[in-house]
């Protein structure tokens, strides 16, 4: 069970959320704008949370993370595996608030990271048929969040080679990043007071609606600069 309610809320969640700002916000109008909201959660959310997740998981509880594997306790390579998780995790973070080549170098890790482990997972599979949540179930969230984040990527980069990635549309940036860090803490909090209490996809689902919440309380208040910029998100002169 807490590996499904992790493959949600650090791979599907991120994406409905995202998917919630930009349906409720009238500050997001752009092509641009739109794959920038997407890739802010995604990046908070799906990388940043998921990483500190899986260092804490690897690091603080490691004989819970192999059960769930199914793998043997007591592994050293349990604490080398929390701490490629913690940096993948800051990576993510600090991705969020750039718009930079550190974007293509996180996604980078989190495709090489994701791809490799899930290889990993499949060879178990296929040699020891070793079905455990989280030797099967956790190939989703490992494959999902790079599949995601590649096309987004590019799509963002080509939408800003055809125009409205000006200092205007940095300035917007901030409103979303705001919200969406905010989102990011309760549903990290929420999962890891879950995983404590034995209660994950109660207390998931509660962090998860109340992100909602805050996500569509933010994306329909008066946030932006959209008063200073043309719809195309570039900067008007004054």
């Amino acid at each position: 069970m807490t590996v499904a309610v992790r493959v949600f809320a650090f791979s599907v969640l991120p994406l409905l959320l995202a998917a919630l700002y930009v349906r409720l916000s009238p500050d997001v109008q752009s092509r641009l704008e739109k794959l920038e909201v997407y890739l802010i959660y995604m990046f908070f959310l799906g990388v940043g949370a998921s990483g500190l997740s899986g260092f804490f998981g690897h690091v603080f509880t490691p004989d819970v993370v192999a059960e769930s594997i199914d793998w043997a306790k007591g592994s050293p390579f349990q604490q080398e595996m929390g701490f490629a998780n913690l940096a993948v995790g800051i990576l993510g973070l600090v991705s969020a608030g750039r718009r930079d080549g550190f974007r293509e170098a996180t996604v980078l890790a989190v495709a090489v990271l994701g791809v490799g482990t899930s290889v990993v997972h499949v060879i178990d599979i296929v040699e020891s048929s070793n079905l455990a949540p989280g030797n099967s179930v956790q190939i989703v969230g490992n494959l999902l969040k790079p599949a995601l984040l590649i096309p987004l990527l590019l799509m963002s980069r080509a939408a800003e080679v055809a125009g409205g990635a000006g200092p205007a549309f940095d300035e917007w940036r901030m409103s979303v990043i705001g919200p969406a860090g905010m989102a990011t803490g309760v549903v990290g909090v929420g999962f890891g007071i879950g995983f404590a209490l034995d209660m994950p996809a109660m207390v998931t689902s509660v962090a998860a609606l109340v992100a909602a919440m805050l996500t569509a309380w933010t994306a329909s208040g008066s946030f932006g600069a959209r008063s200073n910029r043309p719809p195309d998100g570039k900067a008007t002169s004054s």
